[in-house]
């Protein structure tokens, strides 16, 4: 039996090597294809609605907090102190201590937040690392696409999700803020007032947008 070896013409020997060479270049490390995975889970759901607790690495106080997001690009974060919120085009920020309402046209937001991280990290971080740990959780590390900014990401997966349960950030600052999922709940209804900027006295509102007349 006798096998016949057919020569490939150079150019087409080329493409193949080409081929080969850029599907490797493209290929996804582990810790790239987790962040995919949980980007694209992410784009497809309607709502999203967390409650967590958070501490400063400084401080053991915890604090409890909420973080709402509806498809469209609408936020809602709460806090003891402060909410915040995003519909369309402009941020209300309301300053519960105070009884203050702030109210103005969006603006570069600080990546160094949970709805940052979780929607909108893909233009700022990458994933560079993937740590599996002996009881089965993963951690996922994301550091900017800047290197020079300085700061990481991390969230943790437990073995038994495909959503984070844990955030650490660590800002250029030296700050470190660590936030622990107690909820995460997808698709739920949400109570569009949420989304309603609470009534406050004349002089407690600073309105920024536009020409800065109160509405």
């Amino acid at each position: 039996m006798s096998t016949t070896l057919t020569m490939l013409p150079k150019s087409n020997v080329l493409l193949i090597l080409w081929l080969l060479l850029t599907g490797l270049a493209c290929a996804e490390t582990p810790a790239e294809n987790l962040y995919s995975t949980l980007e694209r889970r992410l784009q497809a759901l309607n709502s999203l609605d967390i409650r967590y607790e958070a501490r400063a690495e400084s401080d053991n106080a915890l604090i409890e907090g909420r973080l709402v997001w509806v498809k469209g690009d609408r936020f809602f974060h709460d806090t003891p102190e402060w909410s915040v919120c995003e519909t369309g085009r402009e941020q209300w920020r309301y300053l519960k201590t105070q009884n203050t309402l702030i109210r103005e046209n969006i603006s570069e937001q600080s990546d160094w937040l949970p709805e940052e991280v979780l929607f909108n990290a893909r233009k700022n971080f990458r994933a560079v690392q993937l740590e599996n740990r002996p009881d089965g959780d993963r951690v996922l590390t994301l550091e900017p696409f800047d290197k020079t900014l300085g700061g990481t990401v991390t969230l943790t997966f437990s073995a038994d999700r495909d959503y984070p349960g844990a955030l650490d950030l660590r800002p250029p600052d030296g700050t470190v803020m660590h936030y622990s999922v107690m909820v995460w709940n997808e698709n739920g209804p949400i109570d569009s007032a949420l989304f309603t900027p609470p009534e406050v006295p004349a002089e407690n509102l600073l309105d920024f947008r536009g020409a800065g007349t109160s509405k």
